[in-house]
């Protein structure tokens, strides 16, 4: 947002945080992404905030599913929203954004945002597109580890079906060591081979 010398501005808590809508130079609309730095444990509360100002079309913080122990009464495990970029929250806009107007009515929980040359920088929709699937991918990057941990010597166990010509099959785990098992192929004669545990469910 540019100022001239001598231009009157209104306060910051009177001025409104988004001002004319995004426009090509034929007139069509458009949106920018940006990265805003957050104050620490306030990413939560800044995104829900931003998800109702008008002009604002998405706030995004990445998260994944993670468990924890409660720390109170019976113990057990209890799952929460794990943040993974602590201390950044996306935002997507479709009107020009004042930024010391952001700053300010955050009370201090947005301390600035990602740019060059101390000017803000659109993040490409493309980069956005492939952040958004990050979550899902640690979460199957996860899952897949939990189930090769559960994976041990001396059960059966099936080969999942995204695993060639050999999916479907049960076969014998005979040894798990560092995530790849050996086992048991019974139509090749009982004959051993190697597969990582991933590609394992356990059977029956």
């Amino acid at each position: 947002m540019g100022y001239e010398i001598g231009q009157q501005l209104r306060p910051s808590h009177h001025r409104g945080l988004t001002g004319d809508p995004l426009q090509t130079e034929l007139g069509e609309p458009y949106r920018h992404w940006y990265i805003l730095k957050v104050a620490a444990l306030q990413e939560f509360v800044v995104q829900e905030w931003l998800r109702d100002e008008p002009g604002v079309v998405d706030a995004w913080l990445p998260t994944e599913k993670a468990w924890r122990n409660q720390p109170i009464g019976r113990r057990r495990r209890i799952p929460y929203k794990k943040k993974i970029a602590p201390g950044y929250v996306f935002v997507c806009v479709d009107r020009q954004i004042a930024w010391d107007v952001l700053r300010h009515q955050s009370n201090g929980k947005v301390l600035g945002v990602v740019g060059r040359d101390d000017k803000p920088m659109p993040v490409p929709e493309d980069q956005m597109r492939a952040m958004k699937k990050l979550p899902k991918t640690i979460q199957k990057i996860y899952a897949e580890q939990e189930a090769a941990r559960a994976i041990v010597a001396g059960m059966k166990a099936r080969i999942k079906d995204d695993c060639g010509v050999m999916a479907g099959w049960v076969v014998d785990v005979s040894e798990v060591n560092g995530g790849i098992a050996k086992v048991l192929v019974p139509l090749f004669g009982g004959r051993s081979a190697k597969l990582d545990a991933k590609f394992l469910e356990k059977h029956g």
